[in-house]
Protein backbone atom coordinates (compact mmCIF):
# COMPACT_ATOMS: atom_id res chain seq x y z
CA UNK A 1 0.00 0.00 0.00
CA UNK A 2 2.86 2.28 0.69
CA UNK A 3 4.75 1.64 -2.74
CA UNK A 4 1.06 2.29 -4.16
CA UNK A 5 1.11 5.52 -2.49
CA UNK A 6 4.40 6.58 -3.23
CA UNK A 7 4.14 5.86 -6.82
CA UNK A 8 0.84 8.29 -7.20
CA UNK A 9 2.16 11.20 -4.96
CA UNK A 10 6.19 11.43 -6.18
CA UNK A 11 4.66 10.05 -9.89
CA UNK A 12 2.16 13.25 -9.69
CA UNK A 13 5.40 15.89 -9.61
CA UNK A 14 6.86 13.94 -12.58
CA UNK A 15 4.30 15.36 -14.52
CA UNK A 16 5.90 19.41 -14.14
CA UNK A 17 9.71 17.51 -14.02
CA UNK A 18 8.61 15.89 -17.61
CA UNK A 19 7.74 20.18 -18.47
CA UNK A 20 10.57 21.50 -17.22
CA UNK A 21 12.87 18.66 -19.25
CA UNK A 22 10.91 18.50 -22.90
CA UNK A 23 10.92 21.61 -24.93
CA UNK A 24 7.79 20.19 -26.76
CA UNK A 25 5.40 20.17 -24.09
CA UNK A 26 4.21 22.88 -22.24
CA UNK A 27 2.24 23.41 -18.98
CA UNK A 28 0.28 26.92 -18.35
CA UNK A 29 1.09 26.81 -14.97
CA UNK A 30 3.29 24.39 -12.41
CA UNK A 31 -0.41 24.30 -10.18
CA UNK A 32 -1.78 23.11 -13.88
CA UNK A 33 1.35 20.35 -14.24
CA UNK A 34 0.52 18.48 -10.27
CA UNK A 35 -3.27 18.96 -10.66
CA UNK A 36 -3.02 16.76 -14.67
CA UNK A 37 -0.18 14.60 -12.98
CA UNK A 38 -2.81 13.74 -10.43
CA UNK A 39 -5.37 12.94 -12.77
CA UNK A 40 -2.79 11.07 -15.11
CA UNK A 41 -1.67 8.95 -11.81
CA UNK A 42 -5.29 8.32 -11.24
CA UNK A 43 -5.63 6.97 -14.47
CA UNK A 44 -3.10 4.53 -14.35
CA UNK A 45 -4.62 3.49 -11.13
CA UNK A 46 -7.81 2.70 -12.58
CA UNK A 47 -8.28 2.45 -15.98
CA UNK A 48 -4.40 1.14 -16.57
CA UNK A 49 -5.33 -2.38 -15.41
CA UNK A 50 -7.91 -2.92 -16.87
CA UNK A 51 -7.17 -1.79 -20.10
CA UNK A 52 -3.68 -3.69 -20.19
CA UNK A 53 -5.99 -6.78 -18.65
CA UNK A 54 -8.16 -6.79 -21.78
CA UNK A 55 -5.73 -6.17 -24.29
CA UNK A 56 -3.19 -8.62 -22.75
CA UNK A 57 -2.98 -10.99 -25.57
CA UNK A 58 -2.54 -8.40 -27.86
CA UNK A 59 0.55 -7.28 -26.18
CA UNK A 60 2.18 -10.53 -27.14
CA UNK A 61 1.91 -9.94 -30.56
CA UNK A 62 3.19 -6.31 -30.42
CA UNK A 63 5.80 -7.34 -28.42
CA UNK A 64 4.91 -5.07 -25.48
CA UNK A 65 4.79 -1.89 -27.63
CA UNK A 66 1.02 -1.59 -26.71
CA UNK A 67 2.20 -1.07 -23.37
CA UNK A 68 3.77 2.31 -24.52
CA UNK A 69 0.63 2.87 -26.24
CA UNK A 70 -1.82 2.52 -23.97
CA UNK A 71 1.07 5.19 -21.50
CA UNK A 72 0.49 7.29 -24.52
CA UNK A 73 -3.49 6.94 -24.64
CA UNK A 74 -4.03 7.84 -21.19
CA UNK A 75 -1.50 10.74 -21.10
CA UNK A 76 -3.41 12.11 -24.32
CA UNK A 77 -6.88 11.86 -22.44
CA UNK A 78 -5.56 13.78 -19.61
CA UNK A 79 -4.29 16.72 -21.86
CA UNK A 80 -7.25 16.86 -23.61
CA UNK A 81 -9.23 17.29 -19.94
CA UNK A 82 -6.47 20.32 -19.46
CA UNK A 83 -7.21 21.45 -22.98
CA UNK A 84 -5.70 25.07 -23.44
CA UNK A 85 -3.48 24.38 -20.57
CA UNK A 86 -1.29 21.87 -21.17
CA UNK A 87 -0.10 21.56 -25.16
CA UNK A 88 2.08 19.52 -26.71
CA UNK A 89 4.04 19.57 -30.60
CA UNK A 90 3.70 16.31 -31.70
CA UNK A 91 2.72 12.58 -30.52
CA UNK A 92 6.69 12.08 -29.51
CA UNK A 93 7.01 14.79 -27.36
CA UNK A 94 3.62 12.61 -24.91
CA UNK A 95 6.00 9.56 -25.94
CA UNK A 96 9.08 11.59 -24.24
CA UNK A 97 6.35 12.93 -21.40
CA UNK A 98 5.24 8.90 -20.77
CA UNK A 99 8.89 7.47 -20.64
CA UNK A 100 9.98 10.18 -17.99
CA UNK A 101 6.55 9.65 -16.12
CA UNK A 102 6.77 5.81 -16.36
CA UNK A 103 10.79 5.88 -15.23
CA UNK A 104 9.60 8.28 -12.05
CA UNK A 105 7.14 5.69 -11.29
CA UNK A 106 9.71 2.76 -11.69
CA UNK A 107 12.45 3.56 -9.48
CA UNK A 108 10.12 4.74 -6.95
CA UNK A 109 8.54 1.47 -7.42
CA UNK A 110 11.62 -0.20 -6.65
CA UNK A 111 12.73 2.20 -3.40
CA UNK A 112 9.48 0.92 -2.01
CA UNK A 113 9.69 -2.35 -2.90
CA UNK A 114 7.83 -5.24 -1.01
CA UNK A 115 10.81 -6.89 0.73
Amino acid sequence: MMRVLMQFIIGTFALPLADRLIDSFWCASDKIAIAAGALLMLAYLIFRPLIRLLLGIFNIFTLGILYIFIDVGLLYFVTHMFQGYIRYRDIFALLLVSLIVNTVRMLVGLIFKKR
